[in-house]
C-alpha cells in the first residue's frame, strides 16, 4: 500500500517540473516508455530527476545509466556508503532536493533517520583504487544530477500540498521504499544498453582516468559521457562548449557571486546568437540555483524547445561534474578512523 501511495505521489509530482513538459508517465511510448520501466523496476519509484528528461531520452537514459550502475549495482563499496557520498555532494552543491531523498534513503539504511550523522566515506581511509573508483562514479552522478534538479525542479520532492505534520513522516517513507529493494541483486552494466552505440565503445578520456582503478566503472561513465557529449553537441555552438571548459578550468565549479553579473563578461565575448545558451550552459555549470525563467526565456526566444534546453542543461551539467570530480578525486584527503584528525 506505502508503496502504491509514494509511487502515485511521485509521478504527480512531475507536475512540477519547471521549464520543460516531460512525458508523462502513463502516456509514455517506445524507448521513453521501457526507460520509466526500468527505473521503476531498479529504483522503487520513479526518479524525477531522470524521467523529467523525456524530451531529450538519450539525456534521460545517460543519466539513469550513470545513476543505476553507480548507485544501485553491486560491487566493493556498500549502498550505504554510496548513499552517504550522494547526500554529502547533493548539501556542497546545495541542492535540497536531493538531499531530502538520498539523506532519508540513507537514513533508513543506518538508522539515522535524515543520514546526518554518516560521515562520508571518501574522507575515512584507505580507499582501495577500485572503491575510489565507484565511490568517485557517485559522485560524478549526483555533481551532475544535483544541476540537473537544481534547473528544473522544486525545493523539495514532496508536493507543496502536503502539510508540515506529515512531510517528515513521507520523507522517511520514501527513502524506505528506495532502501527496501527486494530481490536479487541488479545485474551490471544493462542499463549500458539504452546508450547510443557509438558511446558505448567510447575510450576513457583523460579527465575520467582517476575510473580505471574499476573498469566496469571506467566503461560506464566514458559511455555515459560520450553520449552527453554528442548530445550537447546538437544544441550548443563550438564557441559555447569551449567558453564552458576555459572558464572551468580558470575559476572551478563555485558560483562565481551571489548574483548574475558574473556571467555578463565572458558571455559577451560570444557571438550575439550564441549568448543565450552560453549563459544557460555557464550558469548551470556554475550555479546552477541561479538559472532562472529569464535565463530559459532568452533561449526560447532564440529557438529553443524542450529538448535543446534538455541537452544543452545536460551537457553543462555533465563538464561540470567531470571538472570537479576529476580535481576532488585527485585532491581529496582522508580522516583516520581512529584519531578523527585530519591528514
Amino acid at each position: 500500500m506505502l508503496r502504491s501511495i509514494l509511487r502515485a505521489a511521485v509521478r504527480r509530482s512531475l507536475n512540477e517540473v519547471r521549464h520543460i513538459r516531460p512525458d508523462p508517465p502513463g502516456r509514455a511510448r517506445g524507448g521513453v516508455a521501457d526507460l520509466h520501466r526500468r527505473v521503476e523496476r531498479d529504483f522503487g519509484v520513479l526518479a524525477p530527476p531522470v524521467v523529467m528528461l523525456s524530451p531529450a531520452p538519450e539525456c534521460a537514459a545517460a543519466t539513469w545509466t550513470a545513476l543505476r550502475e553507480s548507485l544501485l549495482v553491486p560491487g566493493r563499496t556498500g549502498r550505504g556508503e554510496r548513499e552517504a557520498v550522494a547526500t554529502a555532494v547533493s548539501r556542497a552543491n546545495t541542492c535540497p532536493y536531493c538531499v531530502e531523498v538520498h539523506g532519508a534513503t540513507l537514513g533508513s539504511l543506518d538508522g539515522t533517520g535524515d543520514g546526518s550523522e554518516a560521515p562520508d566515506p571518501r574522507r575515512l581511509g584507505p580507499l582501495t583504487p577500485a572503491e575510489r573508483a565507484e565511490l568517485g562514479a557517485v559522485e560524478l552522478t549526483f555533481q551532475h544530477i544535483n544541476r540537473l534538479v537544481n534547473v528544473f525542479l522544486p525545493d523539495s520532492p514532496l508536493p507543496e500540498f502536503a502539510p508540515a505534520p506529515v512531510r517528515g513522516p513521507l520523507r522517511r517513507a520514501t527513502g524506505a521504499v528506495i532502501a527496501a529493494r527486494t530481490g536479487p541483486p541488479l545485474s551490471p552494466d544493462t542499463s549500458l544498453e539504452l546508450l547510443p552505440r557509438n558511446a558505448r565503445d567510447a575510450a576513457v578520456p583523460d579527465d575520467l582516468r582517476w575510473a580505471l582503478g574499476e573498469p566496469r566503472i571506467a566503461r560506464v561513465l566514458a559511455g555515459v559521457a560520450a553520449a552527453v557529449d554528442e548530445a550537447g553537441s546538437r544544441v550548443l555552438p563550438g564557441a559555447v562548449r569551449a567558453l564552458v571548459h576555459r572558464h572551468l578550468r580558470e575559476h572551478g565549479t563555485a558560483p562565481g557571486g551571489v548574483g548574475r553579473a558574473w556571467v555578463e563578461e565572458p558571455v559577451a565575448a560570444l557571438p550575439p546568437s550564441d549568448r543565450a545558451f552560453g549563459r544557460l550552459a555557464l550558469l548551470t555549470a556554475r550555479a546552477s540555483f541561479q538559472v532562472g525563467d529569464d535565463t530559459v526565456a532568452q533561449c526560447r526566444r532564440a529557438g529553443a524547445d524542450d529538448a535543446d534546453l534538455v541537452r544543452a542543461v545536460s551537457w553543462a551539467a555533465m563538464a561540470a561534474a567531470r571538472h570537479a570530480t576529476a580535481r576532488n578525486t585527485a585532491s581529496v584527503r582522508r580522516i583516520e578512523p581512529n584519531r578523527g584528525n585530519q591528514t
